[in-house]
């Protein structure tokens, strides 16, 4: 039922987040009355919405599709979900999962930065995260071309653990940008972890970006930033770390 919820768009993390304290279980919440459902602080309009799209969602379905992508959705009910993501103003009520998490207790830093680096910015990535890799800490990005798949790759070849938080379902073929999907198949092979709020199948739209910019930043104990312009997504993520009370 939390597989269906999330579907309906409109469900975000904070209406989410007023569900789960006004309902005992998820069921009751896809089953619930439009009454029920103001009474629990949703917005009428968006109440009548989700009643006329309710039909058209299958939690049997959704998690049926989960099975076959070997994937699993972690709420934010759940023992596993991350501490430090929960600190955010407004945490995913549920993430999505390949891999296993590494331990919790283990340092996280978040390395983000241009798509199009120089020579000098890929060589401080192999300067500062190889390091920080082969001494045990977390390296988490966001897959994209340059400064991220650097510090992935770096990662790796320093036999560490890195996270890959995706604008986009982690299916293989939402996969964004395709052509790193052979890196996100090598994190899964060496203990790393795909990791996204977006459904299974969902297309990496523009507005994506952003949004899951603050997962990578508070799942963090830092955010290191290489390389980036005045206006860019690596910026979003430093002030969604700031805004949490991370180090950058």
């Amino acid at each position: 039922y939390w597989l269906a919820l999330v579907r309906f768009r409109q469900f975000g993390p904070i209406r989410m987040q007023k569900l789960a304290r006004r309902f005992p279980t998820m069921q009751q919440v896809f089953e619930a009355s439009l009454s029920s459902l103001i009474e629990a602080g949703i917005e009428p309009q968006i109440v009548h919405r989700f009643l006329q799209e309710r039909m058209h969602l299958d939690p049997t379905s959704e998690l049926k599709q989960l099975q076959q992508t070997d994937a699993r959705a972690i709420t934010i009910l759940d023992a596993e979900y991350p501490a430090q993501l929960k600190t955010v103003y407004d945490p995913p009520a549920l993430l999505f999962v390949r891999g296993t998490l590494p331990d919790p207790t283990r340092k996280h830093i978040a390395v983000v930065g241009s798509r199009k680096p120089t020579t000098y910015g890929k060589d401080v990535t192999h300067l500062l995260i190889e390091p920080l890799a082969r001494s045990g800490v977390v390296i988490v990005s966001g897959l994209a071309y340059g400064i991220d798949a650097t510090a992935h790759q770096v990662c790796l070849d320093a036999q560490g653990t890195t996270i890959a938080v995706l604008g986009s379902g982690i299916d293989t073929q939402s996969i964004y940008p395709s052509g790193n999907r052979t890196l996100a198949s090598q994190i899964l092979a060496h203990d790393g972890v795909l990791m996204s709020e977006f459904p299974l199948g969902t297309s990496p739209l523009k507005h994506h970006f952003p949004i899951r910019n603050r997962i990578i930043a508070g799942l963090c104990q830092g955010t290191i930033v290489i390389e980036a312009s005045s206006k860019s997504g690596s910026l979003i993520t430093a002030r969604a770390a700031l805004e949490s009370g991370r180090d950058v």
